[in-house]
C-alpha cells in the first residue's frame, strides 16, 4: 500500500511539472489515467489485475513522455512511478505455479490450433487426422486457472468461452484465449 502512497506524490510532482504546457497534454491525459488506475487500487485493494492496469497506464504515460520530449522534472517523476510499479506488481504477482499452469495450457492450445490448421490442407479424401487436446481436456485443465485468475481479480472472456461449451471453441477462439493469458502474465 506504501507504493499506491508514493505513486500518488509521484503524480502529484508530475502534474505539478506538467503545468499549463498544451503540448504537454497527452503527459497530462496519460497521467490522469494512470492516477485512476491507482486509485481503484487504493480504493479497492491491489491485486495483480490492478497492478497490471497501473502497469498497463504507465506504459502510455511513459509512451507519451517519450512522444513530447519532456523535461527533466517530468522524467525525474515518470522514474519513481516506474520503480514504485515494479515493486507493486512484484508484491502482487501471480504465483509460480500459477503462471506455469497457464504456460502450460497455452502449449496445448497452441498445439491444438496448429493441428486444426494443418487439418485444412490435408489431400482430399483422405480421413482427417485426430486432433490432439481434445476439448473436453482442455476444459478440464482451464478450471482451476480461471478459478485462480478470478481470485487474483482478472476477467477471462475467451477462457470463460472454453468453460461455458467446450465444443465450440474453435481455430480462432484458441488464439484469443492463448492472446488474454498472454496479457494477464505479461
Amino acid at each position: 500500500m506504501s507504493e499506491l502512497v508514493m505513486m500518488e506524490a509521484a503524480l502529484f510532482q508530475l502534474r505539478a511539472a506538467l503545468e499549463d504546457d498544451p503540448q504537454l497534454l497527452p503527459i497530462r491525459l496519460s497521467a490522469d489515467v494512470l492516477g485512476h488506475a491507482v486509485l481503484a487500487a487504493k480504493e479497492h485493494g491491489i491485486n495483480a489485475a490492478r497492478a497490471n492496469d497501473i502497469t498497463f497506464a504507465l506504459n502510455d504515460l511513459t509512451a507519451a513522455v517519450d512522444e513530447v520530449g519532456a523535461p527533466d522534472a517530468i522524467l525525474a517523476a515518470v522514474a519513481l512511478l516506474q520503480n514504485d510499479a515494479a515493486r507493486l506488481r512484484a508484491e502482487s504477482a501471480l504465483p509460480k505455479e500459477l503462471v506455469d499452469s497457464i504456460r502450460a495450457l497455452q502449449t496445448k492450445l497452441r498445439t491444438r490450433a496448429k493441428a486444426l490448421e494443418r487439418g485444412q490442407y490435408r489431400a482430399e479424401g483422405t480421413e482427417p487426422e485426430p486432433l490432439p487436446h481434445p476439448p473436453e481436456e482442455l476444459r478440464e485443465a482451464a478450471i482451476p486457472i480461471v478459478r485462480q485468475l478470478e481470485a487474483a481479480g482478472f476477467d477471462t472472456p475467451s477462457l470463460d468461452t472454453l468453460l461455458a461449451d467446450p465444443d465450440s471453441v474453435r481455430y480462432h477462439t484458441l488464439n484469443e484465449i492463448v492472446d488474454e493469458l498472454d496479457v494477464v502474465v505479461g
